[in-house]
């Protein structure tokens, strides 16, 4: 299977983890020693730190999470996906339309480091 086959069959589970909120389900993409690098949070260092950050940050903040990949470039192994990402932010009481850019790398078949970048548009919603 091509470096690009493998990360579009990573990003597909990755969108299905995320829209079911499937912290077992993310962890099965990572290797043991992968780093998660969300731009407003700590830098996650292992798997099971991606699992407990997922935990927290979707599992606990997120709900009705929609995710639609838009584009995917590959060059050796990195990967730049760029996705669209909707879902209701319930601690900040809030819509939330996302654009995102993830930068990762594949290693053996799984991600060893994922970075994002992304831009929200945050829309109150009164029923909460």
């Amino acid at each position: 299977m091509s470096i690009r086959d493998t990360a579009i069959k990573l990003l597909e589970i990755y969108g299905r983890a995320w829209e079911t909120k499937d912290a077992e389900l993310i962890t099965t993409i990572f290797t043991e020693e992968a780093t998660y690098d969300d731009p407003k949070e700590p830098k996650n260092n292992g798997k099971e730190a991606i699992k407990k950050y997922w935990e927290y940050k979707v599992i606990g903040e997120q709900e009705d999470i929609k995710f639609d990949l838009v584009n995917l470039w590959v060059d050796g192994e990195t990967a730049i996906a760029e996705w669209h990402a909707t879902f209701k932010d319930v601690k900040q009481h809030c819509h939330i339309e996302m654009n995102e850019i993830a930068v990762f790398t594949v290693k053996d078949g799984l991600i060893s480091s994922f970075r994002e970048y992304y831009k929200s548009i945050k829309t109150p919603y009164v029923n909460y």
